[in-house]
Parts: structure tokens; C-alpha cells; sequence
């Protein structure tokens, strides 16, 4: 049975404002927490607690939403992964003024293919048992949360 790391994240998140149904917008590159899904066949599941899907979007593209759920992934796989994905030259202070987890992490076209093919597909992260990769219809997601990373976890991690 596959391990939920889900109580273990929320000590490095911080969690933010709704994402609004009717205004969805999600940025690639960034954390979200999903709480209610509507599933194609119109089952929807609501997901508490440590039920709820930490993910980290990837990119979208085509109304599909690509990402890896943090659930899943052990927060120590998690944190030799994430420091290869942040740009180059970030300072702390570049730290200390993000908005989102985003503006730190190297550009990707908004599908995220570029960033997939180069710093998930293949790595420890994406070939995690059970793999985290997922794929979320747009329209199906009704309940989300934006989340970023404390400034403290990713000085921790630079």
C-alpha cells in the first residue's frame, strides 16, 4: 500500500487563497492543493485533510492539467529534486520576495513539456512507486487552493 506523505508537506507549505472555479487559473510551476474533484463519469470526490492532493502543476494544455502529486513522493525525494529545478542564480533575498514558488523556478512554456523532458521525466521524482505523474481535467476541478513552499524550506534546500 502506497505511503500518503501528505502530513509531512503541509509543514513546508504555506497555504493560500481559493482558486476560484469560475476564474480558474492555474500557473505551471507552481503548488496547489485540490480538495474537490469531479471525475469525467461526474463522480465527485472530496478530498480532507490529509485526503487532499498537494500537487505540483506542470504544465496545461488542452484543458489538462499535468502534474505530480507531492502525495506520493517521499519529501526526501522531493527535496533533491526541487533544487534542479530552480533558476540558476537565486539569491535569498530572491527568496524572501516571491510571490509564488514560480518565480523562482527556471521558465517552461505553459504546457511544461520542455520542463518534463528535462527535469521530471526519468528523475526520482517521476519514477516513484506508485509513479506521482498525474493528469487532471480543467473542468474538474472544483475546490483549489494556491500553496507555496516557506521561504525557510527553500533557503534549507539552496
Amino acid at each position: 500500500m502506497a505511503v500518503n506523505h501528505y502530513l509531512r508537506y503541509t509543514k513546508l507549505f504555506e497555504f493560500g487563497k481559493r482558486v476560484q472555479k469560475n476564474y480558474l487559473k492555474l500557473n505551471p510551476r507552481n503548488f496547489y492543493r485540490i480538495s474537490r474533484y469531479e471525475y469525467a463519469d461526474g463522480d465527485v470526490k472530496s478530498l480532507s485533510g490529509n485526503n487532499s492532493s498537494l500537487v505540483f502543476v506542470i504544465g496545461v494544455h488542452d484543458e489538462k492539467v499535468n502534474c505530480i502529486k507531492l502525495n506520493e513522493v517521499s519529501v526526501e525525494i522531493f527535496s533533491r529534486w526541487f533544487p534542479t529545478i530552480l533558476k540558476p542564480t537565486i539569491t535569498e533575498a530572491d527568496v524572501d520576495s516571491m510571490e509564488m514558488t514560480s518565480d523562482l523556478i527556471i521558465n517552461a512554456d505553459k504546457s511544461g513539456n520542455g520542463l518534463f523532458e528535462s527535469k521530471i521525466k526519468g528523475k526520482s521524482i517521476y519514477n516513484a512507486n506508485p509513479r506521482p505523474y498525474r493528469t487532471y481535467n480543467l473542468d474538474g476541478l472544483q475546490y483549489i487552493q494556491e500553496i507555496k513552499l516557506k521561504s525557510e524550506t527553500i533557503k534549507e534546500m539552496l
